[in-house]
């Protein structure tokens, strides 16, 4: 599976509570880098997805972190706590010379989660339009090394993007599951009802998704909650590193956690669609090392 890439970088009838018009606040171009006189030397030519031909006068020096769009996509925006699919190439600004690249092969693009890369890539990445490719004046202060003296030059095309959260159409609830509320920008609150722990997996869905369908084999981009039967206590939450996960249905294996997400949990993932937010219960592992859970599902992306 492949993972993201780091550039250098109460009982009876329960229902799912939204947030009525409260703003999510990552969807906001607050940060979002503007053009400047860094940003605006670089040109690439060649076909979105493929490999460009980069060229910049060097020395490129800039102690703001600057963005200029070379490709104006179509796209919806990007915003922070989406997993990207992009190709990208990184240069020293002073030499011209390659730092490192993505592998600009079909079926092998790179997959990153805006909001946890540097501050330079991260504001530069934010707001730009799915099918854009942009280049990016990174300053040093924004590198994310402190040691850092010199600029970088990131081209990057921005071929597609997973779901924030879960967009389907709100279901009817179902007695005896939790009560979810979302915050704005869609990390759920669990309220456990009462009554005794799960001996055996179940599942209702709070969001019908119309996306593509999960299927045995698919590696999944979640963004999760479990909350533990009986102490009520969060187990594990992909929320809380502010990225989505990649998980496969079949092992449980996850890019972010250490070891794998519970089996019970991820195949009753199967069937539901992009767009789902899916609760699932879980029994306590036959070790006991994970109890019994609550988990709240949102399912972003099929891979």
């Amino acid at each position: 599976m492949r993972r993201a890439t780091a550039l250098v970088v109460a009982a009876g009838l329960l229902a799912i509570t939204l947030t009525g018009c409260s703003s999510d606040p990552n969807a906001n171009c607050d940060k979002a880098l503007q053009p400047g006189k860094a940003s605006d030397l670089v040109s690439a030519s060649g076909k979105l997805g493929e490999k460009p031909k980069v060229s910049f006068p060097t020395p490129v020096d800039t102690k703001t972190s600057q963005r200029s769009t070379l490709i104006q996509g179509t796209g919806p925006e990007v915003h922070n706590g989406q997993m990207l699919e992009i190709e990208y190439s990184i240069f020293d600004a002073s030499t011209g010379a390659s730092i490192q690249e993505s592998s600009y092969a079909k079926g092998q693009e790179s997959l990153v989660p805006l909001g946890t890369l540097i501050p330079g890539l991260n504001n530069g990445l934010e707001c730009v339009n799915i099918g854009s490719r942009v280049a990016i004046a990174v300053a040093p202060k924004d590198s994310g090394q402190s040691s850092a003296t010199g600029t970088a030059i990131a081209v990057v095309d921005v071929l597609n993007a997973s779901l924030s959260r879960a967009d389907g159409a709100p279901q009817p609830s179902v007695p005896g599951f939790p009560t979810v509320v979302l915050a704005p920008t869609g990390q759920p609150g669990i309220t456990i009802p009462s009554g005794s722990a799960p001996t055996a997996p179940r599942s209702e869905t709070l969001k019908a998704g119309s996306g593509a369908t999960v299927k045995d084999d698919s590696t999944v981009i979640v963004q999760y909650t479990a909350v533990g039967w009986e102490n009520k206590n969060v187990v594990v939450s992909s929320w809380q590193s502010g990225a989505p996960d990649l998980v496969q249905i079949a092992d449980g294996q996850s890019s972010s956690q250490q070891g794998a997400l519970p089996q019970d949990m991820t195949k009753e993932l199967v069937g539901h669609k992009v767009g789902s937010q899916v609760v699932v219960l879980t029994p306590a592992s036959k070790d006991g090392s994970v109890p019994a859970s609550a988990w709240v599902v949102d399912i972003l992306g099929v891979r």
